[in-house]
Parts: structure tokens; sequence; C-alpha cells
């Protein structure tokens, strides 16, 4: 087996809601945003993506599909972030609702389901392929740590095999990952491919701005009101992860499309989206967990900077 193997976490067996996530996923941040927004009181659980601990059989119990983030309630399971964000409305109606108001325009609604659609995996990937098309990607995604999830990303298949035989309860799906895998490799090796997923973007952002020119940004969010909700988590994580990539050049610097620079300055500044993200500790910890042997004296100088101007903000 590639990775070390993992124990069943105590904390699986504690009372109360349990996500399960990772702090860089895309998908975990925008339902720990939630959690924060409603002030759902619940416990995190990091589960560590670089030494497989979701393709491991306490994992899998959870979630055949080793997929994230996972929310445990007692014996419930709910996997996904989109089946997630759902369940807490339904379930937590006395705390902060963050559903769309009854009445929303259908272009809002449209909004949501855009966002939710997009393959944000297959970008990802596809802007550490064809670095040509992008900017200054920002840590964690620097050069170093590309280059180690674009080495695991072409061992993938094969050790998801290896965990098919090893745990042969979930053999069909681990074997269907494994074949979805190895055809989305060609497909997101095409730059041609990646070039019209951001064609794709651009069209989407382009409706997004002109529908912003049309609100007070500084009092309103997408439903044209004051209220915060889903589709403003949506729109903020997907704005910030093409932050992370390095894209934003491209879809909205340099006053290209200023009305959704100012939106994503204000979803920066919410409470609930500081408290989701990484610490610079945090960041450098994995950054340098991921780094090459060869890069890491540079990175060291690197890390000690900013280090010091955590501490100096203290």
């Amino acid at each position: 087996m590639f990775e070390k193997r993992f124990k069943r976490p105590s904390v699986a067996n504690g009372d109360g809601l349990i996500l399960y996530c990772n702090q860089y996923s895309y998908y975990c941040l925008k339902v720990l945003q939630a959690l924060h927004e409603k002030g759902i009181r619940f416990t995190k659980y990091d589960i560590d993506v670089t030494n497989d601990e979701h393709f491991s059989e306490w994992f899998l119990e959870l979630n055949p599909r080793a997929e994230l983030p996972v929310l445990q309630n007692g014996l419930l399971i709910v996997p996904g972030s989109t089946r997630i964000l759902d369940y807490l409305e339904e379930n937590y109606p006395k705390n902060k609702p963050l559903r769309m108001p009854i009445g929303t325009d259908k272009l809002i609604v449209g909004f949501r389901q855009t966002i939710e659609s997009l393959p944000i995996g297959v970008i990802t990937i596809g802007s550490f392929l064809h670095p040509q098309h992008v900017g200054s990607p920002k840590f964690p995604f620097v050069l170093p740590v590309r280059q180690t999830i674009l080495a695991r990303e072409e061992t993938l298949a094969q050790r998801l095999r290896s965990y098919a035989t090893e745990y042969p309860a979930f053999a069909e799906v681990l074997i269907k990952k494994a074949d979805f895998h190895d055809r989305k490799r060609s497909i997101i090796a095409s730059e041609e491919y990646f070039c019209k997923l951001l064609v794709a973007l651009d069209e989407f952002l382009t409706s997004v701005e002109q529908y912003l020119a049309t609100i007070d940004i500084e009092r309103c969010w997408l439903t044209g009101t004051d209220t915060f909700t889903l589709v403003d988590i949506g729109l903020g994580t997907l704005l910030h992860r093409l932050y992370v990539l390095g894209l934003e050049d491209r879809f909205w610097g340099e006053g290209k499309r200023p009305h959704i620079g100012r939106f994503f300055t204000k979803v920066c500044q919410r409470e609930s989206f500081q408290s989701v993200l990484p610490s610079k500790v945090s960041i450098l910890r994995t950054v340098w967990i991921n780094t090459p042997p060869v890069y890491k004296a540079g990175l060291a100088a690197v890390s000690s900077v900013l280090i010091s101007s955590t501490l100096l903000k203290r």
C-alpha cells in the first residue's frame, strides 16, 4: 500500500455535528463558511488527503465515494457540499437562514446552479498543467506544491485500484473512480479544453458583472438585498479559488470587471470568510510537507519572512 494506515478517529464516536473536511478543499470552504454564518456548533476533523486518508477503510465506511466534505450527526451521514448546505437549512431553522428568499430573480437562482456545476477540480489541475494561461498563483498553490499534486495525480488511478484490492467491500466504487480518472486525465491534458473552460467562465462572469452593475454592491448582496445567502457563499468561494490559482487578472484584475472585484473584496472582509481561511502558519506547514527536498532551502527563506510578518502583526 502506498500510504500510511489510518485508524477511525475518536471524534467519530462523539455527539453533535462533525464535519470531515480539508481546509484547502473548494467544496469544504463553502460548508465551513455556512456553518460559521449560521452560528452552528460543530467539530471539525481535517482529513489528511496528502496521505490518502480519504481512501482509508474507516472513511470509506462513512462515504464510499471517498469525497469531501462529509457531515456526521450521530448515525446520520450527509456527503457532499450541496446536500450538506440543504441539510443545514432544513434542520436548523432557528439559526440564521442562508437560502435565497422566495421570489428571488431566476437569474440569481441560475447563478447558483452554474456555480454548483462548474468542474472546479478540472479547472484547478488544468491551471497547473497549462501555466501559460495563469498569472501568479498564491499560497498554497506555488510551483513546488503544484508539481507534487500533479505527481500524485499521475499515480491516483493506480492507488485507487490498489485500495480496491485491499478493501473489497468498496472495490466497485474505487475501480469506477480509477477508470473515470483515467478518462479525465486525457481531457485535462488538453490545452484546447482548458481554454474552452476559461472562455465559459468569462461568459458566466460577464453575466454576473452585468447584474452587479444594476445593484448597490456596498449595501446589497446578490439577491439585491442586505441578506447574505448561499449564492454569495458560492460566488465568493469561486472567486477565491480563481484568485489563488492566479487567474484574477484574467477575470477581473486591472479594472476588467470592477463590480466583481468589489464584490470579492467585500466577501473577503466578511468575518465568516476570514474565519475559514487557513492561517499563514498552516499554509506554510502544508507547503513544506508537499515540497520536494530540492526546493526546501529556498522555501525556508520565504517562510521565515512570512512567519516574521505574522508575528509582527500580533
